[in-house]
C-alpha cells in the first residue's frame, strides 16, 4: 500500500508526493491554501532566530499541504469502524487541528537534531501542530 506511493515521489512534486503519501496514511483534507510559492523566503520573511536563519539557507521550498481537523479525523475514523479523535495525537486534547507540511532541504543528510529545530521553527509559526514532512537533495 505504501511502497507503490513511496516509489513515485522521485516522479511527483514533493508537494503532490506528500500529499498521496498522506492519503496512503489515511490522511486527507481538502482544506489547502491557495496562492502558496513555496519560496522558503514567502514562509519565514524575517528570520528571528539562529535556527530560523539556518532553515532559509537550507530549505529550497516550504508548502502547506493541507489542514486536518478534529472533524476530519473523527470522519475518517468512523469510516474505518474505529472511534478516534484529535485526543488520541494530543493527550491534553487541545489541537482541534493539524497541519501538514513539505520542505525541501538542499543539503543530503542532515542531523536528527537540525531536523527536530526545524519542525520547532516551523511549529511556533503556526497556532495548531505541524507534521513536517522532510525531503532532502537528491543524490
Amino acid at each position: 500500500m505504501i511502497r507503490p506511493v513511496l516509489k513515485r515521489i522521485a516522479a511527483a512534486t514533493f508537494t503532490d508526493a506528500s500529499r498521496g503519501l498522506l492519503a496512503a496514511l489515511g490522511y486527507r483534507s481538502d482544506r489547502t491554501l491557495d496562492g502558496q510559492t513555496g519560496h522558503v523566503a514567502d514562509f519565514i520573511t524575517h528570520p528571528n532566530t539562529a535556527t530560523e536563519h539556518t532553515f532559509t539557507q537550507q530549505a529550497t521550498s516550504a508548502q502547506l499541504i493541507f489542514q486536518v481537523t478534529n472533524d476530519e479525523i473523527q470522519d475518517a475514523a468512523q469510516a474505518q469502524g474505529r472511534l478516534l479523535d484529535a485526543t488520541t495525537f494530543d493527550h491534553q486534547g487541545l489541537a482541534q487541528s493539524f497541519l501538514f507540511m513539505a520542505v525541501e532541504l538542499k543539503g543530503r543528510r542532515y542531523p536528527r537534531s537540525q531536523y527536530i529545530n526545524f519542525t520547532r521553527a516551523i511549529n511556533k509559526r503556526f497556532p495548531a501542530p505541524t507534521v513536517v514532512l522532510f525531503k532532502t537533495a537528491d543524490d
